[in-house]
């Protein structure tokens, strides 16, 4: 399993990505993965 402290670092980065590019898709592909982050270090969906 995935630790919440390493998960958040991650999603840190891609919340970096994420506010850097404005198209849609993109954007809603970084919210996907940083979910799917989550889901694995057993935090709540966002």
């Amino acid at each position: 399993m995935l630790s919440a402290k390493d998960a958040n670092t991650i999603i840190a980065f891609l919340s970096a990505a994420y506010n850097a590019i404005q198209d849609p898709e993109a954007r809603a592909e970084f919210h996907r993965l940083a979910n799917e982050l989550r889901k694995a270090s057993g935090q709540p969906e966002e």
